[in-house]
């Protein structure tokens, strides 16, 4: 695991503290939905257990709502464990297939989803701004170059 995007000594405070929980909207809506086991995979170090947390649904779970951040003494909150393991999940190619959708949709067409234009219409929004679509492919194209794909 790469500390560079965790932080482990914030991360068993965390784990010690668990004053967020209760107040976690996905602990308390998602039946089974427990960021204190996979803090506890993670401090673990086991890597049967952390390869367990990173196929889990429960990484996926987090609304990264902030709740957790914003009553955190640390200004730590166990979301950003959830992010980090999303982003080693993703990494090692384990994601939801919505991830895979939704990262192809912007691939494609710089936005994660097209605007509805004519709710829009009806709302009296005006159209939305240009997708800087052409800017981000050249980018991504360049990307792909210096890393030899």
């Amino acid at each position: 695991m790469s500390d560079k995007k965790l932080n482990l000594d914030l991360l068993k405070k965390c784990g010690e503290c668990g004053a967020c929980f209760d107040l976690c909207p996905s602990s308390l809506h998602i039946e089974g939905y427990d960021p204190r086991a996979v803090i506890k995979a993670i401090l673990g170090g086991d890597k049967a257990e952390l390869d367990g947390v990173l196929n889990s649904k429960q990484i996926w779970q987090c609304l990264e709502c902030h709740h957790c951040l914003e009553m955190c003494y640390q200004h730590y909150g166990f979301e950003s464990a959830m992010t980090a393991m999303r982003l080693l999940a993703t990494k090692r190619g384990i994601h939801p297939i919505q991830v895979k959708k939704g990262w192809d949709m912007f691939a494609k067409t710089g936005r994660l989803g097209e605007p509805n234009m004519g709710a829009r219409k009806r709302l009296g929004l005006p159209e939305p701004a240009a997708s800087g679509k052409e800017e981000f492919l050249k980018l991504f194209e360049l990307y792909k170059e210096s890393i030899g794909q």
